[in-house]
Protein backbone atom coordinates (compact mmCIF):
# COMPACT_ATOMS: atom_id res chain seq x y z
CA UNK A 1 0.00 0.00 0.00
CA UNK A 2 1.24 3.45 -0.84
CA UNK A 3 0.55 6.65 1.39
CA UNK A 4 -0.70 9.71 -0.06
CA UNK A 5 -1.02 10.17 -3.86
CA UNK A 6 2.32 8.93 -5.94
CA UNK A 7 2.35 9.05 -9.85
CA UNK A 8 4.14 6.57 -11.62
CA UNK A 9 5.96 8.01 -14.80
CA UNK A 10 8.53 6.03 -16.70
CA UNK A 11 12.41 7.74 -16.79
CA UNK A 12 12.49 8.31 -20.15
CA UNK A 13 8.56 10.52 -19.91
CA UNK A 14 9.88 12.66 -16.93
CA UNK A 15 12.97 13.32 -19.21
CA UNK A 16 10.85 14.18 -22.29
CA UNK A 17 9.03 17.07 -19.25
CA UNK A 18 11.67 17.96 -18.38
CA UNK A 19 13.36 19.18 -21.97
CA UNK A 20 9.84 20.40 -22.98
CA UNK A 21 9.76 22.98 -19.92
CA UNK A 22 13.22 23.96 -20.33
CA UNK A 23 12.75 24.79 -23.74
CA UNK A 24 9.78 26.98 -22.60
CA UNK A 25 12.04 28.39 -20.01
CA UNK A 26 14.06 29.36 -22.64
CA UNK A 27 11.41 30.91 -25.22
CA UNK A 28 10.50 33.09 -22.32
CA UNK A 29 14.37 34.22 -21.70
CA UNK A 30 14.24 35.05 -25.31
CA UNK A 31 10.73 37.19 -25.53
CA UNK A 32 12.21 38.82 -21.94
CA UNK A 33 15.31 40.09 -24.26
CA UNK A 34 12.85 40.90 -26.86
CA UNK A 35 10.68 42.90 -24.73
CA UNK A 36 14.30 44.76 -23.18
CA UNK A 37 14.74 45.58 -27.03
CA UNK A 38 11.46 46.55 -27.72
CA UNK A 39 11.29 49.10 -24.73
CA UNK A 40 14.37 50.60 -25.39
CA UNK A 41 13.37 51.48 -28.86
CA UNK A 42 9.56 52.19 -28.29
CA UNK A 43 9.28 54.55 -25.60
CA UNK A 44 5.71 56.32 -26.12
CA UNK A 45 3.59 57.68 -23.89
CA UNK A 46 0.86 54.91 -24.32
CA UNK A 47 3.51 51.88 -24.23
CA UNK A 48 4.19 49.80 -21.77
CA UNK A 49 7.65 50.18 -20.48
CA UNK A 50 9.57 47.34 -18.81
CA UNK A 51 13.29 48.53 -17.56
CA UNK A 52 16.21 46.85 -18.96
CA UNK A 53 17.01 45.53 -15.44
CA UNK A 54 13.79 44.01 -14.81
CA UNK A 55 13.61 42.26 -18.36
CA UNK A 56 17.34 41.14 -17.73
CA UNK A 57 16.65 40.49 -14.57
CA UNK A 58 13.38 37.77 -15.74
CA UNK A 59 15.46 36.59 -18.91
CA UNK A 60 18.30 35.53 -16.76
CA UNK A 61 15.43 33.65 -14.30
CA UNK A 62 14.57 32.09 -16.80
CA UNK A 63 18.08 30.65 -18.25
CA UNK A 64 18.67 29.88 -14.47
CA UNK A 65 15.58 27.23 -14.32
CA UNK A 66 16.09 25.71 -17.75
CA UNK A 67 19.21 25.04 -16.56
CA UNK A 68 18.27 23.41 -13.38
CA UNK A 69 15.44 21.50 -15.44
CA UNK A 70 18.37 20.27 -17.92
CA UNK A 71 20.45 19.35 -14.93
CA UNK A 72 17.95 17.63 -13.44
CA UNK A 73 16.99 15.36 -16.63
CA UNK A 74 20.42 14.72 -17.28
CA UNK A 75 20.25 12.56 -13.76
CA UNK A 76 17.46 10.58 -14.70
CA UNK A 77 17.61 7.17 -15.72
CA UNK A 78 15.37 6.74 -18.73
CA UNK A 79 15.60 3.09 -18.32
CA UNK A 80 13.42 3.03 -14.77
CA UNK A 81 10.12 4.26 -13.18
CA UNK A 82 9.71 6.78 -10.68
CA UNK A 83 6.98 7.00 -7.85
CA UNK A 84 6.24 11.12 -7.78
CA UNK A 85 4.55 13.33 -5.46
CA UNK A 86 3.27 16.48 -5.11
CA UNK A 87 6.45 18.20 -4.45
CA UNK A 88 8.84 16.34 -7.25
CA UNK A 89 5.70 17.41 -10.20
CA UNK A 90 6.22 20.96 -8.50
CA UNK A 91 9.85 21.13 -8.12
CA UNK A 92 10.16 19.94 -12.09
CA UNK A 93 7.32 21.92 -13.26
CA UNK A 94 6.16 18.60 -14.50
CA UNK A 95 2.46 19.14 -14.45
CA UNK A 96 0.66 21.40 -17.25
CA UNK A 97 0.73 25.01 -16.72
CA UNK A 98 -1.89 27.13 -15.05
CA UNK A 99 -3.89 28.74 -17.13
CA UNK A 100 -2.45 33.08 -17.42
CA UNK A 101 -5.35 34.10 -15.34
CA UNK A 102 -5.20 31.84 -12.98
CA UNK A 103 -1.26 32.30 -12.47
CA UNK A 104 -2.08 36.41 -12.25
CA UNK A 105 -5.19 35.79 -10.13
CA UNK A 106 -3.13 34.08 -7.89
CA UNK A 107 -0.16 36.33 -7.73
CA UNK A 108 -2.54 39.25 -7.10
CA UNK A 109 -3.85 37.44 -4.18
CA UNK A 110 -0.45 36.74 -2.47
CA UNK A 111 0.91 40.24 -3.03
CA UNK A 112 -2.70 41.65 -1.98
CA UNK A 113 -2.38 39.37 1.56
CA UNK A 114 1.36 40.79 1.70
CA UNK A 115 0.35 44.11 0.90
CA UNK A 116 -2.14 44.36 3.31
CA UNK A 117 -0.37 42.99 6.12
CA UNK A 118 1.80 45.88 5.77
CA UNK A 119 -0.45 48.25 5.68
CA UNK A 120 -2.08 47.25 9.15
CA UNK A 121 0.99 46.64 10.47
CA UNK A 122 1.93 50.67 10.04
CA UNK A 123 -1.64 51.43 11.26
CA UNK A 124 -1.21 49.50 14.54
CA UNK A 125 2.35 50.87 14.71
CA UNK A 126 0.94 54.51 14.66
CA UNK A 127 -1.68 53.75 17.22
CA UNK A 128 0.57 52.33 20.18
CA UNK A 129 0.25 54.26 22.91
CA UNK A 130 3.76 56.60 23.25
CA UNK A 131 5.23 55.09 26.47
CA UNK A 132 4.23 51.51 24.44
CA UNK A 133 5.00 51.79 20.87
CA UNK A 134 8.29 49.54 19.85
CA UNK A 135 11.63 51.30 19.84
CA UNK A 136 11.90 51.13 16.19
CA UNK A 137 8.21 53.13 16.10
CA UNK A 138 8.68 55.25 19.53
CA UNK A 139 9.70 58.74 19.03
CA UNK A 140 13.35 59.31 20.19
CA UNK A 141 12.09 62.03 22.82
CA UNK A 142 9.11 59.95 24.29
CA UNK A 143 9.35 59.21 27.81
CA UNK A 144 7.72 55.86 29.32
Amino acid sequence: MIAGLKLTITGEEVRALLQHRAQQHLIRAECWRHERDKSSEHQGEDAFVCSEEMCDNEAERHEWRADVLEFIRDHVDPREAYQLGEADLIFGELLPEKPAWLEQQEFEEHTSVGFNLGQLTKRLGSSWPMHLAPAETAPEDAQP
